[in-house]
């Protein structure tokens, strides 16, 4: 036994304060509940604040958390939520950017500002918490940021889509040069890309479908296309999440680690 704890211990996050955004539900809040189970305390942020708040409440028995609202296309909103951080755990030693806007809209049709809103959220967003977060990193030697892509940055999936698959692309690429912008200061910084999952999202998209919204096609759609014929519970990408977050992922750096079940090599 105290050979195998040992082993996995640098697999866990004992001691260390991560922050997750858009984590009241979804991966979010699966990432936040393993967060919890492996020794971290957990900063759970989202742009519904009473939502944060109440699964803040909900987790509360696993561990250290603190619910709060952040949108993260807010400057003084981001500074605000990562200054409430520091004042309650001394600041943050992992950040996980996994907040984003997911509604479809047609290439032809899309009104500019829809475009305008995602990269607001996705890639903006993703900018103004990796920057918040380093400030507090190298006050703490280092950390570890974890940034929530997409298999649909690297392969089409489904469409109308190109505003999304666009945006996470551009995550990537916050991926790739932070991790050798910051690599001097001890912080490694990752992408994690999950393919298919099991979350509320797909739903949602079904649902403004049926109510008149952006016909959704694709190879994502066709039958028997996901190489290990199913799609992913919400953990499965947690632990991806989790591992690149920990020691154990210590070499590791720009990396961009599909979790897609083999979709884009099928």
């Amino acid at each position: 036994m105290t050979i195998l704890a040992s082993a996995l211990a640098p697999f866990t996050l004992e001691g260390k304060v991560a922050l997750i955004s858009g984590a009241a539900q979804g991966l979010g809040m699966e990432i936040a509940a393993l967060f919890l189970d492996v020794g971290a305390s957990v900063v759970l942020t989202d742009i519904n604040g009473d939502a944060a708040r109440a699964t803040a409440d909900e987790l509360s028995a696993k561990g250290p958390v603190l619910g709060l609202a952040m949108d993260v296309a807010d400057e003084a909103a981001v500074d605000a939520a990562f200054a409430a951080a520091a004042s309650k755990f001394g600041g943050v030693d992992v950040l996980v950017n996994n907040a984003a806007y997911r509604k479809k809209a047609s290439t032809m049709d899309m009104p500019v500002e829809e475009w305008d809103l995602m990269h607001a959220v996705c890639t903006r967003g993703t900018f103004l918490c990796l920057r918040a977060a380093v400030k507090q990193m190298r006050g703490r030697g280092g950390g570890s940021i974890v940034n929530i892509s997409s298999m649909s940055a690297q392969h089409p999936t489904i469409y109308p889509n190109m505003h999304y698959d666009s945006a996470k692309a551009g995550v990537d690429a916050i991926t790739r040069l932070s991790a050798v912008e910051f690599a001097r200061d001890g912080i490694r910084v990752n992408s994690v890309l999950p393919g298919g999952m099991a979350t509320p999202g797909p739903n949602k998209m079904r649902a403004m479908e049926a109510e008149g919204g952006p016909k959704i096609e694709g190879p994502a759609l066709i039958p028997g296309r996901q190489v290990l014929g199913r799609i992913a519970q919400p953990i499965e990408m947690a632990r991806a999440v989790l591992f690149l977050a920990s020691d154990a992922a210590s070499y590791i750096t720009g990396a961009e680690l599909l979790v897609d079940g083999g979709f884009t090599k099928g």
